[in-house]
């Protein structure tokens, strides 16, 4: 049965998604059968990081117009890849039924990959919170800016109210350096562990890299499209770092 990882923040523009995709192009490259989730529900857009053009999307099947094979799409180093859809306002005001529906799905896929990352939309609302609930772990992500460190700090004490057990990490995005990964760290876990008795987990930092943003405008993982740059090197050790602690091993015969 596949494992579950949701990565998620608290505010927008952290660079979540280029993070979700890079780390699934990754776990793909190394064997890992494994799918990636937009559910950033209407304004999906993973697939473009992937220089992928779904046909179609979870609007489509929630419609009933399709079946879930046919939303699964081949993506970089053999990752599937399944788009939630862009510019759906329905789908960004999907009803219970319907988000009931799509986790449903994802629950159905678990026997047939290894690892499923559902890369949810920034906030707290019931389309982030619901898909965090069915994850083993989930991945928050948050820059050195204080409003992150909020949102971040916000999206925590959400679902552990909610009661999610799963584990909790965070991602440091677009560092200066170490000293400052560790001194968002260490502020979001003081705040976790006094008043949320919560403990969670650092799982890296990947630097600020103009390579990012290069990859983006060439629709690729920048894993992929500067394999020699610097944010590249720290992508690895947090992908090694999830198949290490996260993930199960890969059985082999």
């Amino acid at each position: 049965m596949a494992q579950i990882l949701s990565v998620t923040s608290g505010k927008g523009g952290v660079g979540k998604t280029s993070f979700a995709v890079n780390l699934a192009t990754s776990l793909a490259r190394g064997g890992r059968r494994t799918l990636i989730l937009d559910a950033d529900l209407g304004l999906a857009n993973a697939h473009i990081l992937c220089g992928s053009r779904p046909e179609k999307t979870l609007s489509d099947y929630v419609e009933g117009k399709v079946d879930l094979p046919e939303v699964i799409v081949q993506g970089p180093e053999g990752l599937r890849m399944i788009s939630g859809g862009s510019g759906v306002a329905e789908m960004a005001n999907l009803d219970e039924e319907g988000r009931e529906k799509i986790l449903q799905a994802v629950l159905s896929l678990t026997p047939w990959v290894d690892v499923i990352i559902i890369d949810t939309a920034a906030g707290i609302s019931r389309s982030v919170t619901d898909f965090i609930k069915i994850s083993d772990h989930t991945l928050v992500v948050c820059t050195p800016n204080f409003a992150a460190i909020a949102d971040a700090y916000g999206i925590m004490k959400v679902i552990t109210t909610e009661g999610y057990k799963g584990g909790l990490h965070l991602l440091v995005n677009r560092v200066l350096s170490m000293e400052e990964a560790e001194a968002v760290f260490k502020k979001l876990r003081g705040c976790t562990n006094r008043f949320l008795g919560l403990e969670i987990e650092l799982l890296g930092f990947l630097p600020e890299d103009p390579a990012v943003n290069k990859a983006v405008q060439r629709r690729t993982p920048y894993l992929l499209s500067f394999p020699d740059s610097v944010v590249c090197r720290y992508l690895n050790q947090v992908a090694k770092k999830v198949e290490d602690t996260l993930l199960e091993k890969i059985q082999t015969t």
